[in-house]
């Protein structure tokens, strides 16, 4: 099984050659946006964060799509724009799947689960991971 990052037929392109996993996220029922993101960012990410440090995560970024900005949309858009029925998206890059694995088979990982009783639904999470390609980076055309 090859667990580099990248794909054979994109070598010369604008692909980063990483592993991204996104995961899309439903805050818990009668939680508030304000209690979900404090608990979020405070308590869960600082809990996860040294677990992807000792896998050598390369960044690991929270997104938040929260009332405001489904109105900030609604309004700019004229009710038009389709919205994912999502709170935040959770995105980990890892340099290839050998550390995303051990990432997400270390126990210290799987002993984060309990906390999303916390704040959001786990039933609910869905998951995508492959290599991200640039089109836009820090403002200049690369791609």
């Amino acid at each position: 099984m090859v667990l580099e990052a990248g794909y054979p037929f994109a070598a010369a392109s604008g692909f980063r050659k990483v592993v991204k996993a996104t995961i899309l996220v439903k805050k818990k029922a009668g939680m508030s946006d304000e209690d979900f993101v404090q608990h979020y960012n405070h308590k869960h990410a600082q809990m996860a964060a040294p677990v992807l440090e000792k896998h050598h995560a390369i960044t690991y970024s929270l997104t938040y799509c929260l009332a405001r900005d489904r109105t900030i949309i609604a309004d700019m858009l004229h009710g038009q724009a389709k919205m994912l029925d999502f709170d935040a998206i959770c995105t980990f890059v890892f340099k290839d799947y050998r550390d995303f694995a051990k990432f997400m088979y270390d126990p210290a990982s799987k002993a984060l689960t309990p906390d999303h009783d916390n704040f959001m639904v786990e039933e609910e999470m869905c998951m995508m991971v492959g290599d991200e390609y640039m089109v836009i980076d820090e403002g200049r055309r690369v791609g």
